[in-house]
């Protein structure tokens, strides 16, 4: 099949729906940051660096990547319970909604609800090919029962991701897919060229005035793969990951290729190329301030062809109407607050002193409305670790707090000079503004308040921002909870230390006072020869805060044996809430484990087999205290199949009703 180059498909012009940003920039010279505004001819010459001149693997023959200069996010406010709503004039009871890390910025899940019906990606039976379809189910009977009225079927499409713009009365649905371009005439022998990218992001528009006759109304294709997303009102943040294809040998010349063609391009219901981004909106990294070029001759950082891309999208226009930023560099953790994108990256240094280490460079974009704009970049000791690992940063009152998990422990006889020396946890702060754009504003542990952040040999778990307080748990053989206090961002403390058994992996602010973690029960290993402790069942725990420096955990559920699992310890969007007077009521997904094999040998180690598998549910008392099971909502028993892990499993909680999401099945009750 014939080729295409990408100069042939692209016009390079202005594009006329991208959005001017110069209300958002700060005042500073372009080299200001970790990241600095690139000509085209800079930005081409980076990108297609590693393709001309390689350099020596890291620590073998070749320097390491010195880490970036940090910048600093604008204000934003504190964690809050997941906000329990009703969409647009609608009037009836109180039903759940996706449970998000802050309050005001909306993310996307496989199910969504706006209280008159739900919307969900998945075929019932779990037939094959699931992802290919959207459910569109209407609450009846004060929410008693569920009835569908609209089932669609996209085919090509591999959906994941939803959004509601309620006021637009649109579903927004994101996923991947592999599209076929156009192909023409590879260039003349000797020049290289740009291959079509098969694997796109597609953004679909469904109209849903009437939820019964659905249809799309916009398809776009995005080329990349979508990193993450937010809403914040009526925009829609994507971020996107673009790995330009090169066609060429070495000798080959490289004149012919240009900045806008190693750029994504985007097509609208199936129309023509166009610039996703433009060279003029795109950053590359610049110099470090001291080692100014590595051994083969170029400075560090070159070479990363990894494109990120910022779009901004208008939801309110009827098409696709966006602005975008893009820089050189590969996104792994992504946290928003309701004014700023944070993009953090792990940059893993070597030298022969103190062997690997790691820090983590974050990037900020600032944003209002379709507005972007670069802001500065920092650079902070450790690594976010954890599979949600955008739980390690928030922002408040223009502080951007950030916990990271340091390395350094964990190898054994290693020098470590740094003020925070050996501890697990690392708690950084910063502020935006001076040259850096993110100045670093406090650090804890340091030399005036040295207690560590978790014990030796302990890794970081669970962590929470609520307003001034946040709130860490490190575990290996026990769980000890930490509370900081970050009333004053110059001189953060810990407040309280609470030492339990097991771990939690997410942890959930209920009222003023109250923590609800959810995580693994454990125990320590009763010869000593694993120095740590083995996890058994799913364990809830209900913390009182009230006394910082007196942490109580006042309940405790254990639910299962060793090999209990749930999609809520992997994906916070799988656990449900919904206040009801003076209790919370609260949902999980549990696939439970506890059965004795045949033979079972007692030793904590050893797995049980699986029981049966469905929604759980209880009620946190809030002025007693108290967690209170109700029976759960199964859906298989006995013998455990492949298919039945929760991990895709949602529920939503209407008045005194529950629907549980599993296997593209709807199951209801009574609450």
């Amino acid at each position: 099949m014939k080729t295409t180059t990408l100069t042939s498909l692209v016009t390079v012009l202005t594009v006329p729906w991208v959005v001017s940003c110069a209300s958002l920039e700060t005042p500073t010279d372009t080299e200001t940051g970790g990241l600095k505004k690139a000509s085209a001819r800079e930005l081409r010459d980076y990108l297609l660096q590693p393709y001309l001149n390689p350099p020596p693997p890291c620590g073998r023959g070749g320097p390491c990547p010195a880490p970036a200069a940090v910048g600093a996010p604008a204000a934003a406010p504190a964690p809050a319970a997941p906000k329990v709503q009703a969409a647009g004039n609608y009037k009836g009871p109180a039903f759940s909604t996706t449970n998000l890390q802050e309050r005001g910025v909306d993310e996307a899940d496989l199910l969504k609800t706006d209280g008159k019906h739900i919307y969900a990606i998945g075929a019932p039976n779990n037939q094959q090919y699931q992802n290919n379809t959207l459910r569109i189910m209407q609450i009846n009977a004060g929410g008693k029962n569920l009835q569908e009225v609209k089932r669609i079927t996209l085919p090509d499409s591999n959906l994941s991701n939803l959004y509601l713009a309620g006021k637009q009365r649109r579903l927004v649905a994101l996923g991947d897919t592999y599209v076929q371009t156009p192909a023409t005439p590879k260039p003349a022998p000797g020049m290289a060229y740009i291959m079509p990218m098969p694997q796109q992001t597609e953004l679909r528009y469904l109209d849903i005035r009437q939820p019964e006759q659905a249809n799309t109304a916009l398809d776009v294709k995005l080329d990349g793969t979508l990193h993450s997303s937010r809403r914040v009102g009526d925009t829609l943040y994507l971020v996107m990951q673009h790995y330009p294809q090169m066609d060429f040998q070495y000798g080959d010349k490289l004149d012919n290729i240009t900045a806008q063609d190693l750029l994504p391009t985007y097509r609208s219901n199936g129309g023509k190329a166009a610039p996703l981004v433009t060279p003029d909106n795109c950053y590359i990294e610049r110099k470090p301030a001291k080692e100014q070029e590595s051994a083969s001759g170029y400075p560090y950082g070159y070479g990363n062809s990894s494109i990120t891309s910022i779009i901004a999208v208008d939801l309110n226009a009827p098409g696709f109407s966006f602005s975008s930023r893009c820089y050189a560099g590969n996104p792994e953790t992504l946290y928003a607050s309701p004014q700023a994108l944070y993009l953090a990256t792990t940059n893993y240094q070597y030298n022969q002193a103190q062997g690997a280490r790691s820090s983590t460079n974050i990037h900020k974009f600032a944003f209002a409305g379709t507005g972007i704009a670069y802001r500065g970049s920092g650079n902070v000791p450790g690594r976010l670790s954890g599979q949600e690992a955008s739980f390690r940063l928030s922002e408040q009152d223009g502080y951007l707090r950030v916990i990271s998990e340091n390395d350094q422990f964990m190898t054994p006889g290693m020098s470590v000079s740094a003020p925070y020396g050996s501890s697990p946890g690392i708690l950084s702060i910063l502020k935006e503004g001076g040259q850096d754009g993110l100045q670093l504003v406090s650090q804890l542990p340091n030399r005036q308040r040295p207690q560590h952040l978790g014990k030796p040999e302990e890794q970081l778990y669970a962590s929470r921002f609520v307003g001034d307080q946040a709130y860490l748990v490190t575990f290996r053989s026990t769980d000890p909870l930490y509370i900081l206090d970050l009333s004053n961002p110059r001189d953060p403390y810990i407040a309280g230390e609470l030492k339990m058994p097991g771990f939690s992996d997410y942890l959930h602010p209920i009222g003023e006072h109250l923590l609800l973690g959810i995580g693994k029960d454990a125990i320590p290993d009763p010869n000593g020869d694993f120095r740590g402790a083995w996890y058994q069942g799913m364990k809830l725990s209900l913390i009182d805060t009230s006394k910082p420096g007196a942490l109580k955990e006042v309940d405790t559920l254990i639910l299962g044996k060793r090999g209990t699992d749930s999609a809520a310890l992997h994906d916070h969007h799988a656990v449900t809430v919904l206040p009801a007077g003076n209790k919370l009521r609260v949902a999980l997904p549990i696939k439970l484990h506890d059965t004795v094999p045949t033979g079972m040998q007692q030793h904590p180690s050893n797995y049980y087999d699986h029981t049966q598998t469905g929604l759980y549910r209880f009620e946190v008392d809030k002025a007693a205290k108290k967690i209170r099971q109700l029976a759960p909502l199964i859906t298989e028993r006995g013998r455990e199949e492949y298919w039945m892990y929760p991990q895709n499993d949602r529920s939503v909680l209407f008045g005194d009703y529950v629907h549980y999401f599993h296997n593209g099945n709807f199951w209801s009750q009574a609450w």
